[in-house]
């Protein structure tokens, strides 16, 4: 007689490798988000930490070791005693004025580019993506020169103006291929009930338009915070120097640089972009997926 073992259908057989797989392959995909994750805080938990170190201690221990006493004197001294704070105030006005700007403008822009008729609205709209083309390293000479002749160099304008003009042509891009899908219907309603184009626009459109405003203004912002090219080619007096170029103040004469109290400036210079982040990063995919280009 044949021996009969356990016999299971080969459809549970199939269903439970496939759970198997799933379920390993969603452990894989854990695994590796985390050590992205640890990669990516890595360099800032690192610059907190060295900026804990007292003068001393920064310089004979290990760049890599944890402080042994946790000294908050450079945080001190960039806060009550240095001219960081000046620095925060500038980037703030800087940035602030940049995201304005190009929300507003980009936003107007698009809108009227994709919903009303305009005559040559199509080479109205390749002349501004023209601006995605130009490498900025190529206008700083021009830019110097028009700016010194309008005499708008040192100033907050000779950093905002450059910063708003290479940040439209993008901006207005996303908002484009956004417009473009936003329903017609709900437009030609407002209309029929007597709505303005500037009271469509504020009160219909931009309301709906949340999700891709908060995206621009959080890459507006990062970039405008992050900057350093235009502030230090556009400024001379210590009072309009942005936090970027307040970093230079840690080092000294023959290159020598006070390290604690560099990375307690630095660690003090990511978190406004950290807590930006934080707070309106889940809004980041979803503004790019609606500002992207659908079929």
């Amino acid at each position: 007689m044949e021996k009969r073992g356990n016999m299971h259908p080969p459809g549970k057989q199939n269903n439970g490798g496939k759970r198997s797989r799933r379920h390993l392959g969603t452990v894989l995909i854990y695994l590796s988000g985390c050590c992205i994750a640890l990669v990516t805080a890595y360099p800032v938990f690192y610059a907190a930490a060295f900026g804990l170190k007292g003068m001393e201690e920064a310089r004979t221990s290990p760049s890599y070791a944890l402080p042994r006493e946790i000294d908050w004197g450079n945080y001190l001294y960039i806060i009550k005693e240095s001219s960081f704070p000046r620095y925060f105030v500038n980037s703030m006005i800087i940035t602030g004025t940049v995201v304005i700007l190009v929300l507003i403008l980009a936003s107007m822009a698009a809108f009227a580019l994709a919903k009303m008729q305009l005559r040559g609205k199509h080479r109205i709209q390749m002349y501004f993506l023209m601006g995605l083309m130009i490498p900025i390293q190529v206008c700083l000479l021009p830019l110097y020169q028009a700016f010194a002749g309008l005499h708008l160099t040192n100033s907050y304008f000779g950093v905002i103006l450059p910063q708003a003009a290479f940040g439209i042509p993008l901006s207005m891009y996303l908002f484009l291929n956004f417009f473009r899908f936003f329903p017609d219907d709900i437009l030609e309603a407002c209309v029929i009930d007597g709505a303005g184009i500037c009271r469509l626009f504020v009160g219909i459109v931009l309301p709906m338009s949340r999700n891709i405003i908060l995206t621009l203004a959080m890459m507006r912002a990062v970039y405008s915070w992050n900057d350093f090219l235009f502030p230090y080619t556009f400024t001379r007096s210590r009072d309009l120097q942005t936090i970027t170029l307040g970093l230079r103040d840690f080092v000294g004469a023959y290159g020598y640089t006070d390290w604690g109290r560099t990375f307690a400036a630095v660690t003090i210079t990511i978190v406004p972009m950290i807590a930006v982040y934080f707070f309106l990063g889940k809004y980041m995919v979803s503004g790019m997926a609606d500002g992207s280009v659908k079929g």
